[in-house]
């Protein structure tokens, strides 16, 4: 036989073979799905070889879906591609009068500019206020100033449905906001039935008032303490009945504030008196001047870069830190940032690298029943982040890794798969939605790959059990020498 005959033949065997291959994967992926009785419309999976950019799997893959906290996929790669990694939010301090060093006195007002910081925590507050200290200030006779209109004044986002609920994972969001806005609430027993159940709280916010009725109980009775939080004129009252037993271990529960600037002002005037700086005036919200913000400013404190916030943002689905980073996108532009604005901007910016299709994307968390994406599109998103070199390091160390850390942890631990998937996980349980998206890192190859699930299953473990079940099933077939010669493709 002519040679240039069996290197044809032979090319054309690898193709026919390849594509009987694929064939085979599409099939033992649908067929695992039938035989666990998740078919027809609600459940999505696609599976792509980004090497190559050959689609391996597709069921359902253009349905548009609720895709939950996969959505912050999305916001994270437009943040560090328009924003970049080491992008810091900064808040910034302006002096309204005169600053005597000698005395450390500011006659006028000290006023602070919020850039969306996601990360202004107890313990950053107070190097905040550390800092200041440092730099003179002892005494400030007028008022604190409080600007935050670097976002708009919409502080409940598009899906935020429960407006009443005081969970800490729905969050008011403001341009300038302290602890994820929200509050740690420290329960402990009395010593003897009866007694009041201890309270404390972290941080200490000024203005913030206390109302318990919580009692110690008997050992091995159940107190049921109910904690809730609710909006006043004058701030945050924190709500607690019901009771402790007296055997009960002493513990957390986090729940909402209130407001954003004066959550903000309460913090730092707290910090600054323990600092040691007096302040005489009131906390006031107040755009700033341009007479003011024209001044040169007399500090910034600057956050720590994007990489880290995108770390609590994947790893332990913080919606606070994913909405604050979403309205910046829109706000660097010299707009006050807002929910609208940002969907045009990651809009745009997915049209311009030619992603797939159009997105529905409303907010930045997944909270709610706003957004809509198809596995297709995730996947199209993941395989084009594998190919951004200046940025890909931080997206994937930034993901959960199978049965060691994040929203991953407690998942994978027994499979073959544990430690290979890097992913992001999406939960809303109130509308039944699971969803699981990211990169199975094999040796010899990378796969892209989204399983969103909405409205199928009795229930979220089922979902969870069928989403490691598909790449489980995956991973056997892309190891089967009798589906692929060698374990590869």
């Amino acid at each position: 036989m002519n040679r240039s005959v069996v290197v044809i033949f032979t090319f054309i065997s690898v193709i026919v073979n390849s594509w009987a291959a694929d064939l085979d994967i599409q099939k033992e992926i649908q067929n695992y799905l039938k035989a666990k009785k998740y078919e027809g419309r609600g459940i999505a999976v696609v599976i792509k070889d980004v090497q190559e950019q050959k689609e391996l799997v597709s069921v359902n893959g253009s349905e548009m879906l609720n895709p939950a906290s996969v959505s912050k996929l999305v916001t994270g790669a437009a943040a560090l591609d328009l924003l970049g990694a080491n992008y810091q939010f900064s808040t910034r301090v302006f002096v309204n009068g005169t600053f005597d060093s000698d005395s450390g006195i500011v006659r006028g007002d000290l006023c602070f500019y919020g850039g969306g910081d996601p990360g202004l925590t107890a313990e950053r507050l107070w190097l905040f206020a550390q800092h200041l200290y440092h730099l003179g200030i002892r005494e400030i006779k007028g008022n604190l100033l409080f600007d935050d209109s670097f976002f708009d004044s919409v502080t409940v986002g598009p899906g935020f449905d429960e407006d009443s609920s005081s969970r800490a994972y729905l969050p008011l969001i403001g341009a300038l906001s302290s602890s994820f806005n929200s509050i740690a609430i420290h329960h402990r027993t009395g010593t003897v039935v009866g007694s009041p159940v201890y309270i404390d709280v972290f941080p200490r916010i000024s203005g913030l008032k206390i109302i318990s009725t919580a009692k110690t109980v008997e050992s091995g009775k159940s107190g049921n303490i109910d904690i809730k939080t609710t909006a006043t004129d004058l701030g945050t009252s924190i709500i607690i009945k019901g009771g402790m037993a007296l055997d009960e271990s002493p513990r957390y529960t986090y729940r909402k504030v209130w407001q954003t600037w004066e959550t903000f002002g309460g913090a730092i005037l707290s910090q600054l008196n323990d600092a040691g700086i007096k302040v005489e005036g009131k906390m006031v919200h107040a755009q700033l001047p341009d007479s003011i913000t024209a001044k040169k400013v007399f500090y910034q404190f600057s956050s720590e870069p994007l990489s880290v916030y995108l770390n609590a943002m994947f790893k332990y689905s913080n919606n606070f830190s994913s909405e604050m980073i979403y309205k910046t996108i829109s706000a660097v532009s010299g707009q006050p940032g807002s929910w609208s604005r940002s969907s045009s901007v990651i809009a745009d910016w997915w049209k311009k690298n030619k992603l797939s299709g159009e997105l529905q994307f409303l907010n930045g968390s997944g909270l709610g029943d706003v957004n809509r994406i198809s596995a297709e599109q995730v996947v199209s998103l993941l395989s084009h982040v594998w190919n951004q070199k200046t940025y890909l390091p931080e997206y994937l160390s930034a993901l959960s890794v199978s049965g060691v850390d994040g929203t991953l942890k407690s998942r994978f631990r027994k499979s073959e798969l544990k430690g290979i998937v890097r992913g992001k996980t999406g939960t809303l349980n109130s509308l039944n939605v699971s969803s699981l998206a990211g990169y199975l890192l094999k040796p010899e190859k990378t796969y892209a790959f989204a399983i969103i699930c909405n409205n199928v299953g009795s229930g979220q473990y089922d979902n969870w059990m069928i989403q490691e079940g598909v790449l489980e099933e995956f991973n056997k077939c892309i190891s089967d020498s009798s589906i692929h010669p060698k374990g590869k493709l």
